[in-house]
């Protein structure tokens, strides 16, 4: 278990390692806030693509040399941003680095269900969850005591470090899934095209990628507000950060038993309430003080993770649990998905105004709110003999 959260680490540590870098690197490159955003989009792109492929792949060649090719090429590609003096290069790399360095994400839930499969699945990924987050929660401050300490590059000086120690602990895995060497191209595609007409999947993944990129709007833009705004130090953000994700992972830790306790349709309720309340909070503060809240606005989102933390492990375990094939594929596919949305709406996220939290705080809001309508409107229209969606 232990392997298997540190190789799911590195994509999320390389996400918000950097992140109080953000407005430095910018300077270091002569560039502008909407440019070097492209250096969280891309990799958010990158992501998405690097679930797209990681499940097939490892259905095809294994878990454990899958891993490993692509720790070697997230490695190579830290490098090139290290010695790289071309923003363009720089997000190039980047994209190379998503690609490559995030198959643990979606290959840690694939290898957890080959081994404990129909057993406690939503305590089981809700603790990967939780313990996944470790990584966002305290990337941001390392990142920021590194900036302070030692400039940009110190932080993908760290990301090398700790993916060399990773790709080591994974050589050690056994291989958890037998390699499927008769499936051709045609077959892991149609594994897609089975899992793209599965009504249940899809709303259920669809509805955890709304929910996740309206969080993802704090770690895209929120730098450029809290630090280039407001003018808090990079370590201060960092200490913030670490309040919000901590949220996620204490909802995430409890995920198991207030499922076992209230039902996986109650529970699911309770999130729903937990994640609109936090946006209202975010919302409501931002309209009160003309958007110079920095408490309201990050209490709000700490709310909003904690709901998070509660809806995510078990939007994934029910995407999941009524599958008898294609795992890895779909497991690839639904993180394929969140990062694309989320990818796209930081894009959104740079280009708004960074003077003010509203824009944040409605950005967050506008996604719910859609995955709210995707959720009512599949339980309105799902045919009798469809399976419910407990979202």
């Amino acid at each position: 278990m232990l392997i298997l959260v540190l190789s799911a680490m590195v994509g999320p540590l390389s996400i918000d390692l950097f992140t109080p870098s953000l407005p430095a690197i910018t300077e270091a490159f002569g560039s502008s806030a909407a440019v070097t955003q492209w250096t969280v989009s891309i990799f958010m792109i990158g992501f998405s693509v690097s679930m797209l492929i990681c499940g097939p792949l490892s259905d095809r060649f294994g878990r454990r040399k899958t891993l490993l090719v692509g720790y070697l090429v997230y490695l190579l590609a830290t490098g090139v941003i290290l010695w790289t003096s071309s923003i363009e290069i720089f997000i190039a790399a980047r994209f190379l680095q998503a690609v490559a360095g995030c198959f643990g994400t979606a290959l840690s839930r694939a290898i957890a269900r080959d081994l404990y499969k129909d057993k406690n699945d939503v305590k089981i990924l809700g603790m990967i969850s939780a313990t996944l987050c470790i990584a966002p929660m305290v990337a941001p401050i390392i990142g920021g005591v590194l900036q302070e300490l030692f400039g940009w590059h110190s932080s993908f000086m760290a990301m090398i470090v700790f993916g060399a120690f990773v790709a080591g602990a994974v050589s050690l895995l056994p291989e958890s899934n037998t390699p499927d060497t008769e499936t051709s191209l045609s077959g892991m595609l149609g594994g897609y095209r089975d899992l793209s007409s599965d009504r249940r999947f899809m709303t259920l993944t669809l509805t955890a990628a709304l929910a996740f990129s309206g969080a993802f709007v704090f770690v895209a833009s929120a730098p450029f507000v809290l630090i280039g705004h407001f003018e808090l130090a990079p370590k201060t953000y960092g200490m913030l950060f670490a309040i919000i994700m901590g949220a996620y992972i204490g909802s995430s830790l409890l995920a198991g038993r207030i499922t076992d306790w209230l039902g996986k349709a109650k529970s699911q309720r309770l999130a729903w309430c937990i994640l609109i309340t936090g946006t209202l909070v975010a919302v409501v503060s931002a309209l009160v003080t003309n958007g110079q809240s920095t408490i309201g606005y990050v209490a709000g989102i700490a709310i909003y993770e904690a709901g998070l933390g509660l809806f995510m492990p078990a939007c994934q375990a029910n995407a999941l649990s009524h599958l008898k094939k294609n795992v890895g594929t779909a497991s690839g596919l639904i993180f394929f998905l969140e990062m694309l949305v989320a990818s796209l709406v930081s894009t959104l996220a740079g280009k708004i105004d960074h003077s003010s939290t509203l824009p944040l705080a409605m950005l967050t809001a506008t996604t719910l709110g859609v995955a709210i309508i995707l959720t009512i409107a599949f339980k309105l229209f799902a045919s009798p003999h469809q399976p419910t969606v407990q979202a």
